[in-house]
């Protein structure tokens, strides 16, 4: 199904930041009274939150949470008991370096199966912005609410998703202290980072025939910033997940490329790109081992890191 899709292209850029005062600029948002920080002393009063469709939820310590989403997967196993999160995506449970940590968790390999969605009997089920339409209606008739996470974008928005999820499930002291961590970690990235200059590179990857690249605007390009990484796509003016010609690669003339594990040597060995500066003598190819580069949620830290001791590498 198209979400499942969406969800396995995170590999192949198919796809596919904090504190409920980003959240209020974003298209989710929290219903009055208003909240200023999760992260403070504040008190939540909100019985209501707006999902990226503009659907209103009501907050509450929800029992049979189903996750339909990729990110979302992992910040409930840090948001609620065990217990509650009673099913998540095929696509975490198969591929992500992580799936032992959520056991014997009902897995959902086909996202848009209302029947099984059912038969789990959730009273709320978590899902993004590739979600049908009418697949989430039928949910909602059987008096289920369903709440759109909407975009998935990195750092910025896992940042709203922690916030947001902190209000809708009624855990904001954990959503607080989720975001502590997750800044400390990116903190530490920077912290932790090579002296200046910084080397400019490239995101890049292949699908089929077609090259495809993460800029500004999607986590691949909080990968590059927190691995140590000047964006060489965003310097020329590229945005989101392009597609882009030998021409255009060519013209930017990157001697640093990242990738994941196998990538290098089929970049390389085309024909119009061999000549590039990354596959001569002088350049890099650092290649991204497992799916940690996948995830545009927690899983950017993990990425970074795997960036940052490859640079370490480099003579």
């Amino acid at each position: 199904m198209k979400a499942d899709w969406i969800n396995g292209a995170l590999l192949v850029f198919a796809l596919l930041a904090s504190g409920v005062a980003v959240l209020l600029q974003s298209d989710r948002h929290i219903l009055e009274p208003s909240v200023v920080s999760l992260s403070g002393s504040t008190r939540l009063e909100t019985t209501h939150v707006v999902d990226a469709r503009g659907q209103e939820i009501e907050t509450g310590r929800y029992q049979r949470i189903v996750s339909l989403n990729t990110v979302a997967d992992h910040l409930l196993l840090n948001l609620v008991e065990p217990e509650r999160l009673v099913a998540i995506t095929g696509y975490t449970k198969e591929t992500h370096e992580e799936a032992w940590r959520f056991g014997q968790r009902s897995v959902l390999a086909k996202s848009q199966d209302v029947e099984q969605v059912l038969g789990l009997q959730p009273d709320l089920v978590i899902t993004s912005e590739f979600a049908d339409e009418s697949f989430m209606a039928r949910i909602r008739e059987q008096g289920i609410p369903v709440f759109d996470l909407g975009n998935m974008r990195g750092v910025s928005t896992t940042l709203e998703d922690i916030a947001v999820l902190g209000v809708l499930l009624q855990e904001t002291d954990r959503a607080a202290e989720l975001e502590r961590s997750y800044r400390r970690e990116l903190a530490a990235l920077l912290a932790s980072r090579q002296e200046e200059p910084r080397p400019s590179g490239l995101f890049l990857t292949v699908l089929g025939d077609s090259f495809f690249g993460g800029t500004q605007g999607t986590s691949y390009a909080d990968l590059l910033h927190y691995g140590g990484i000047d964006d060489l796509a965003a310097e020329f003016g590229h945005q989101d997940w392009p597609r882009f010609n030998p021409e255009q690669i060519l013209a930017m003339s990157p001697s640093l490329i990242v990738t994941q594990v196998g990538m290098g040597s089929v970049i390389c060995q085309h024909s119009a790109l061999r000549t590039l500066p990354a596959c001569g003598t002088e350049g890099h190819v650092l290649e991204l081992s497992g799916r940690y580069h996948a995830d545009p949620g927690l899983g950017v830290v993990e990425a970074s890191w795997q960036v940052q001791a490859l640079l370490a590498q480099l003579p």
